[in-house]
């Protein structure tokens, strides 16, 4: 009994285990949120992956105890802390050389430009943290 594996049976997988550390673009804005104040940024590595992140500013209190004998009543303990959270990755398997920040006429959100090394200039939208490819024509000689 053999069995035979065609080449519509196989499944290929394709996992980096390091993601690239060097960020060669990255821009800021609006991209997931309609609600105003929650700012992103939006960042293009060298291994053709981008990353969108939110800035989240916390305050941590101050938890010095010494200060309650004097009276203080002050807010000076608290520090603000700010940190970046991974929305979400999006990975191009491609050489990604500019990205910008457009917001369209109307609309309430930002939305990405990201152009590539093949050719083409993709319009990207990250609604609720999904990245969506809108429009991705080629120009140039090099797309088509």
């Amino acid at each position: 009994m053999t069995s035979v594996t065609s080449a519509a049976a196989m499944k290929l997988l394709d996992v980096r285990l390091k993601h690239a550390g060097s960020i060669v673009s990255s821009a800021i804005g609006e991209f997931t949120s309609s609600t105003a104040g929650l700012q992103e940024i939006v960042c293009i590595r060298a291994g053709g992956t981008i990353d969108l992140y939110r800035i989240v500013i916390s305050q941590v209190g101050g938890g010095d105890k010494a200060n309650v004998d004097n009276g203080d009543d002050d807010d000076d303990d608290d520090e603000v802390q700010t940190t970046l959270k991974l929305i979400t990755r999006l990975e191009t398997r491609s050489v990604l050389r500019s990205i910008c920040s457009v917001r369209v006429s109307g609309g309430k959100r930002d939305v990405v430009v990201v152009g590539a090394d093949g050719g083409c200039c993709s319009i990207i939208d990250f609604e609720n943290g999904v990245a969506k490819v809108l429009h991705c024509p080629a120009f140039g000689k090099v797309g088509r």
